[in-house]
């Protein structure tokens, strides 16, 4: 019986205990329903902020881009005759101007096929001369039968065959014109394979490779040199949609490379594809830069700063005022009175690191830069000192002059 009374006793205990704890967790002011939720202007009092007025300012939207850089061209030189190489004059480095002669093949073979040609030339020359001299002769022979025949002295067979003989030669005469044609164009055939055993370079540049040496056997078309033109040279880009209409020929672009450090050289948009990649969603396109100094080497790789577009005049608003919320973009400017603010959708422009261009709506009223994320839309706000006071109510900005950087 007493052990009932006990069992009785220790659950009445857990049951109270369970209801004073019931009703320590509902009196905790996270649980109340009346509270306000976060952000929101219901019940709560003010939010302190800060604020900055939109300016007018000198902004700049560049880009950053990478490359390698390229020869403005490069060639190789090679055999356009079979031979040994006798010697090459230029090594690795070394300049080379337009059809200067940089090495040269054994030419015996060459020149005696030439002097043979020459040589046919002057007997097809000689058989010209006298197949012209013997159709002069049966032109005369003709007249004269054709004139004893006249006047009966002579027979019709002794004129045709005088005629028979005048055709004769002049197709003799013809053959011979043929064959000095056919000489012409194998002596001109033999001095141009002559003059190949002179290899020669076809632009200036400078010598980036040398395939073989002096004493080499030498097929048609072995490489002998490769020959690159440095002057100006090229780096190609990749650039995205977004940025493609920004780009255009002439713009002025900033050159690094790693190699050159401290270094910076100025090229321009010389050129953009038509087409963008499939793979990459990129359009190539080309940045010329003048090399004279001859710094830029063909394989580098180079960091490239373009300047897309540029104003001396821009209203902006600080980059810390831009929300972005779903698809939209948004600032949270302060009202007339200084007390609330208003959620406004902007369209933004040029990003120029801490400022952002505001190409619309026109806002001539402060904006919060701090504070935001605890802001909605008709939110009364207080500004913390060293923000915006109510009293500046008037847009601030310079017109005209440039904030450089």
């Amino acid at each position: 019986m007493k052990r009932s009374h006990v069992i009785i006793t220790v659950a009445v205990l857990i049951l109270a205990g369970l209801v004073v704890l019931r009703q320590f967790s509902s009196n905790k002011p996270g649980n109340s329903k009346t509270q306000t939720s976060f952000g929101k202007s219901g019940a709560r009092g003010p939010v302190s902020v800060q604020t900055s007025p939109a300016a007018f300012r000198y902004m700049r939207q560049e880009r950053e881009f990478t490359g390698t850089v390229k020869a403005s061209y490069s060639y190789v030189v090679s055999a356009k005759v079979s031979g040994r190489l006798l010697n090459l004059s230029k090594r690795i480095g070394d300049k080379v101007s337009r059809e200067e002669i940089i090495g040269r093949i054994d030419d015996t073979e060459y020149r005696q096929a030439y002097q043979e040609a020459d040589a046919q030339k002057r007997v097809s020359n000689a058989s010209i001369s006298e197949a012209r001299a013997q159709l002069e002769q049966a032109q005369r022979e003709e007249k004269r039968v054709k004139e004893l025949v006249s006047k009966g002295i002579s027979s019709q067979a002794e004129l045709e065959a005088a005629q028979t003989q005048l055709v004769s030669l002049q197709s003799r005469l013809e053959l011979a014109t043929a064959q000095m044609a056919q000489r012409d164009a194998a002596l001109e055939l033999a001095k141009t394979r002559l003059a190949y055993t002179r290899i020669s370079s076809a632009q200036p540049g400078l010598i980036a490779e040398r395939h073989v040496d002096g004493g080499s056997q030498l097929s048609i078309n072995t490489p002998i040199y490769s020959i690159v033109g440095i002057d100006t040279v090229f780096v190609e880009i990749g650039v995205t949609e977004r940025d493609y209409s920004l780009i255009q020929k002439g713009q002025k672009a900033k050159v690094y490379v790693d190699a050159l450090p401290g270094k910076v050289f100025t090229g321009e948009i010389a050129r953009r594809a038509p087409m963008f990649q499939t793979a990459s969603r990129t359009a190539i396109a080309e940045v010329s830069i003048d090399n004279d100094s001859l710094l830029l080497k063909p394989g580098m790789f180079a960091k490239l700063k373009i300047t897309l577009q540029e104003k001396d005049s821009a209203r902006t608003i600080p980059s810390s005022a831009i929300i972005n919320r779903g698809q939209g973009t948004f600032a949270f400017v302060l009202d007339s009175t200084g007390n609330s603010v208003k959620l406004t959708q902007v369209i933004t422009g040029i990003v120029d690191g801490d400022y952002t261009e505001i190409l619309s709506p026109v806002i001539d009223r402060p904006v919060v830069t701090i504070g935001a994320h605890l802001l909605s839309d008709g939110a009364k706000v207080i500004t913390a000192q060293g923000g915006t006071t109510q009293s500046q109510k008037k847009f601030s900005g310079n017109k005209t002059g440039k904030e450089q950087k």
